[in-house]
């Protein structure tokens, strides 16, 4: 396996685990925002994973043509989705 490939998937697990992380705290209610028994009261904040899985099909293009400029797209989109789902679902809330 290339450098590559292990840099992707590296990247690919890490920011996972953050986006995942980050939307469900926010998904949740934050820190005191939950009032009722819901689970999810602000579902709008799992776009940070529908962002990051774009992301994510572009590591999955890169490890069938190995092209640079998808690698390179890959990085940004997976990490750009934590700051842009949020900023998003922030404004969604309004």
């Amino acid at each position: 396996m290339s450098k590559r490939k292990i840099i992707a998937l590296g990247n690919l697990l890490i920011s996972g685990s953050i986006a995942l992380m980050i939307s469900m705290f926010f998904a949740g209610g934050a820190i005191s925002e939950n009032y009722t028994d819901k689970t999810y009261v602000a579902p709008e904040f799992f776009i940070i994973l529908v962002i990051w899985g774009i992301g994510a099909i572009f590591v999955l293009i890169q490890f069938f043509k190995d092209i640079i400029p998808y690698f390179v797209i890959s990085l940004i989109i997976t990490w750009i989705s934590i700051p842009l789902g949020i900023i998003i679902g922030f404004s969604m809330d309004k």
